[in-house]
């Protein structure tokens, strides 16, 4: 019994056993996947994981890629910063504005800007090229600024200016004078704009009372730098902001001090000493035409001062007679306006037009008009018209191309430019020399007085003292007949002066033309003598990469190369270790333009 007991429950623990892992194996296939439902085979599973993967790495490449974009892009953008900043560093910021006899010397900021602007138009993309010409135009107007008032300075970078415009002109095939500039200004813009900027007068500055500041007419001016005309109407508006200041410098500084009182020499009799009538007035006629050709050396020496030494300078000659023109224009309104006051006591009315303190500085006495003071006042202004023909060249090219001069000597040279050098000086002193019954005559009136109304003629021959010269006094009968024409001629005649006291005009600028620039841009289409010297400077070292190393070993610029070094002057100590020195990369940059365009 106990025996059949066993195998009972022995057969009963089996069972269960086998229950339990049946059971087992029935969880077990519910929790397994069901394959008959799937279509796909485990090749095609592993295919798909396969391809999410892919695809996950797929967009991170992608990334990638654009992050490489976006940070190549970026330093190219860095290197051409970097670039632009070495060449205005070059050929800006690190030059010395003073003037020397090596006209490729002084003109190393034009050459090099022009040099970096070319190449940019030639291999970079429209965007740089802007990029570079607006820079460049930025940087001159900063270092114009930081001159102030020093006229030799501002002469230095007006030259600069000039130069670097027509190169960029004749490179490019533009002339500064042709409708192709002032088309930078219409192209894409509206009827008024074109109107506005199709035939612009020369830039005329506006001063308010003081005069000491000038301000130019506000004009719109279009952010097209891709265009090289906007580049050249650009650097032409900068020419003319120097200008004026040049101008309202050497006004302020070489001319109205002398205005005041002035300091007379202690050899000659003052004025104020009993001398007979005559006599007081040769002295002041000799006392002013001293003190004004004084006053003329110091202007040249402000606007150059190795000219003004008798020495040969690099910048551009004609600047200083254009300078001296426009000064000579506002001196002469003033002179004028000082001898036509009824008294020696009247207060001037004006810092600019009307400015002069002491009637001492004038070479007739105020209000002293007769047919002697009209000869007197004719030789000083002949003595002052000669001296600026001799040290600025004035009215002597103008009067030759008028058909003036023919004979090509200094003394026609020097008639011409009595006639065109204080330009209303010579009228007053022609219309006190003429016979008065002459001026009934409009034909003759054009001829010795164009630009004095008949307003002005009247208040001078009301004011006209007979002398031993001319004992006869103005008819009363002229006078009454000008009285009769000046009513007229107020609304035929708006050109003419006919108030007082007259007014002096605004600054304008006249560009230089292509023969005054010529030699410095090595311009070849000129005549024979010009091309010699254009071959000449362009023949001038290369000078621009050893800048470069000097810049990046700034001790080296203190030695003198043509000397051989000194073991104990460090000379040798430096250039062991420049070659161990760290290159900066912006020289490299720039290295790399100018080895293909050299300057």
């Amino acid at each position: 019994v106990s025996e059949e007991t066993n195998d009972k429950a022995i057969e009963g623990r089996a069972t269960d056993d086998k229950s339990t892992e049946e059971a087992k194996e029935i969880d077990v296939l519910d929790e397994a996947p069901k394959c008959d439902q799937s279509t796909g085979t485990d090749d095609e599973i592993a295919d798909t994981e396969q391809n999410i993967l892919d695809d996950d790495n797929s967009v991170a490449y992608e990334k990638n890629d654009e992050k490489i974009e976006e940070l190549e892009s970026k330093i190219e953008k860095l290197e051409q910063e970097l670039r632009e900043v070495a060449a205005l560093e070059v050929s800006l910021y690190s030059i010395m504005p003073e003037h020397g006899c090596s006209s490729h010397k002084l003109h190393t900021p034009a050459r090099r800007l022009s040099r970096l602007y070319i190449h940019a138009s030639k291999f970079w993309s429209p965007d740089k090229k802007a990029s570079v010409a607006k820079n460049s135009v930025s940087g001159l107007v900063l270092v114009a600024k930081s001159c102030g008032n020093d006229v030799s300075r501002l002469t230095f970078w007006l030259s600069n200016t000039i130069v670097l415009r027509e190169i960029i002109a004749q490179t490019f095939g533009i002339s500064s004078q042709s409708p192709a500039v002032m088309n930078a200004f219409t192209r894409n813009r509206n009827s008024n704009a074109k109107k506005l900027y199709k035939n612009s007068p020369p830039m005329r500055w506006k001063m308010n009372s003081g005069g000491k500041h000038a301000r130019p007419t506000i004009m719109q001016f279009p952010d097209d730098w891709q265009e090289t005309g906007t580049v050249l109407a650009a650097l032409e508006k900068i020419e003319s902001w120097i200008f004026s200041r040049i101008v309202e410098s050497v006004w302020w500084q070489a001319l109205t001090p002398r205005m005041q009182t002035p300091v007379e020499d202690s050899s000659t009799p003052s004025i104020g000493k009993p001398l007979g009538h005559s006599s007081a007035d040769q002295h002041q006629s000799t006392f002013s035409i001293d003190l004004w050709k004084t006053a003329f050396c110091d202007a040249f020496s402000r606007i150059c001062p190795l000219r003004a030494g008798g020495h040969e300078c690099g910048c551009l000659p004609v600047l200083a007679k254009l300078v001296m023109e426009q000064c000579v224009a506002r001196l002469d309104v003033a002179l004028f306006n000082a001898i036509l006051r009824e008294s020696e006591n009247e207060i001037p009315s004006d810092p600019i037009s009307d400015p002069i303190l002491d009637s001492r500085v004038l070479p007739i006495l105020a209000g002293n008009l007769s047919f002697g003071s009209g000869a007197q006042l004719k030789n000083a202004v002949g003595s002052w018209s000669r001296l600026l023909t001799d040290m600025f060249g004035m009215d002597g090219d103008d009067s030759h191309k008028d058909g003036q001069g023919a004979g090509g000597d200094g003394n026609s040279r020097r008639d011409g430019a009595e006639s065109n050098s204080f330009k209303l000086l010579n009228e007053l002193s022609d219309l006190l020399m003429l016979p008065k019954d002459m001026l009934l005559e409009k034909s003759i009136r054009k001829e010795v007085c164009p630009s004095i109304g008949l307003p002005l003629v009247t208040r001078i021959l009301c004011n006209f003292t007979p002398d031993e010269f001319c004992p006869d006094p103005v008819p009363g009968i002229v006078l009454e007949e000008l009285n009769s024409e000046s009513l007229l001629e107020r609304f035929t005649e708006k050109n003419l002066i006919s108030t007082f006291p007259c007014a002096a005009a605004p600054v304008a600028y006249r560009a230089p033309s292509l023969e005054d620039v010529a030699e410095k841009v090595a311009d070849t289409s000129g005549s024979a003598e010009v091309e010699q010297r254009a071959l000449m400077v362009q023949r001038r070292g290369y000078t621009s990469d050893d800048d470069l190393d000097d810049l990046g070993s700034p001790l080296m610029s203190l030695y003198d190369r043509s000397s051989p070094p000194s073991p104990c002057d460090g000379v040798a100590h430096f250039s062991t270790r420049q070659e161990g020195a760290v290159a900066n990369v912006r020289y490299e940059l720039l290295r790399e333009v100018w080895s293909e365009h050299r300057d």
